[in-house]
């Protein structure tokens, strides 16, 4: 893929609003554009997230995860507690993981490799 310019990953969603307002407000993430309740484009770190309205064929699942990598885990734990959020910590010798679920229940992560 030589003439790559840009990555997003879609994910499906059941309420665009509710998404979008979780995605900007509750993680802080820029909403780039948005069109209607059909599809809307927020920004991650070097990567585009694509929320699209769940349809026919489509289906809200868990079979992928998106993770974060942060330089402050335990303050972006405490942030998203903090915003009932439940989060679950784990950490092995290399990084540490906090895993949470945005509101349809896609499995997301903040990691934070171990120094």
């Amino acid at each position: 893929m030589k003439s790559l310019e840009a990555s997003r990953v879609n994910i499906m969603v059941n309420d665009m609003d509710h998404s979008v307002k979780f995605y900007t407000e509750t993680l802080g993430l820029e909403l780039l554009n948005r069109w209607g309740n059909h599809y809307a484009e927020i920004q991650a770190a070097d990567l585009t997230l694509a929320l699209h309205e769940k349809n026919k064929g489509h289906q809200v699942g868990t079979t992928c995860s998106i993770g974060f990598g942060v330089r402050s885990f335990d303050d972006e734990v405490a942030v998203l507690q903090s915003k009932g959020i439940a989060v679950s910590v784990e950490q092995d010798a290399y990084v540490r993981l906090a895993h949470f679920q945005d509101p349809d229940g896609h499995p997301l992560f903040l990691a934070e490799r171990n120094k």
